[in-house]
């Protein structure tokens, strides 16, 4: 049996270049289909997340988000990807409702027409790092300022140009036993701090080209250092991706634009 569902390609926290942000993949099901039509419906999609996206009624959408490898418990990226489709599509006005595995999350219109996601906070605790991932990133241990755990190992060095030149073993890095691996430093002008982000074992993410989620624990990491809770962020990569962060309370806002550029039918074999 073959489905016929709703697919959209929308770039999430995109810059100034039109080649920016982060692509998703956002699929809009009739019904909840078995994990494992899922996960290959992703793979098959190839980029770093998936949205599904099913009806709730009342103004309510199950959000369920895979990776090329795993279904993961928080996406920002995709999370805005698919709040942007359904106010693109006229099918939600906002705040568009999301029930996830991270609980209740919304996406909203923002003043500056930005749309507005609002994550869990992911506070990070200090830690150490692993044997041999400093000689992996090509990190010398003197670069580095301090080393915390929350979804993802976060490793902060004292200068922007190590980040942007990092060249790492991504064959080390992805039998690493965590999501992915962030190294991050301050930035330099109007952005406060600047990142990049590599998966980690089973993840099926090399280098995620913007990581939303990964900013609710990047950005009280910042704050706390910057002493200000609404912080401009930049994450490189070969597309990179911009967006500001707020902390407040219990929650992280994260505000950035979102431009979509391919839509149509995929099929999918239930058999």
């Amino acid at each position: 049996m073959t489905l016929e569902l709703p697919i959209a390609r929308i770039d999430a926290f995109v810059g100034d270049s039109t080649q920016s942000g982060n692509t998703a993949s956002v699929v809009r099901l009739q019904k909840m289909l078995p994990d494992e039509v899922l996960l290959a419906l992703a793979r098959r999609n190839g980029d770093s997340e998936t949205a599904y996206l099913l009806d709730k009624g009342d103004g309510r959408w199950q959000l369920r988000w895979f990776t090329p490898g795993v279904e993961v418990d928080l996406c920002g990226h995709a999370t805005l990807a698919a709040g942007h489709h359904l106010l693109e599509e006229s099918l939600a006005c906002g705040p568009v409702i999301f029930d996830t595995l991270s609980g209740e999350l919304t996406v909203d219109v923002h003043d500056d027409e930005r749309l507005v996601l609002d994550l869990p906070i992911d506070i990070p605790q200090e830690s150490e790092a692993p044997q041999g991932i400093l000689p992996a990133l090509g990190i010398d241990e003197a670069d580095v300022l301090s080393v915390h755990l929350s979804r993802d190992l976060i490793i902060t060095v004292r200068e922007s140009r190590t980040v942007s030149e990092l060249s790492p073993d991504l064959n080390f890095l992805q039998t690493l036993p965590m999501r992915g691996i962030v190294i991050t430093a301050a930035g330099d002008g109007e952005v406060d701090f600047v990142s990049r982000w590599f998966g980690g074992d089973g993840i099926g993410v090399v280098e995620d080209p913007v990581t939303g989620s990964a900013h609710a624990a990047l950005a009280p990491l910042w704050e706390q250092r910057l002493g200000k809770s609404r912080l401009e962020a930049q994450q490189w990569s070969p597309e990179g991706g911009v967006l500001t962060c707020i902390v407040g309370g219990e929650r992280v806002t994260l505000l950035g634009r979102c431009q979509s550029w391919l839509s149509g039918m995929v099929q999918v074999d239930l058999s």
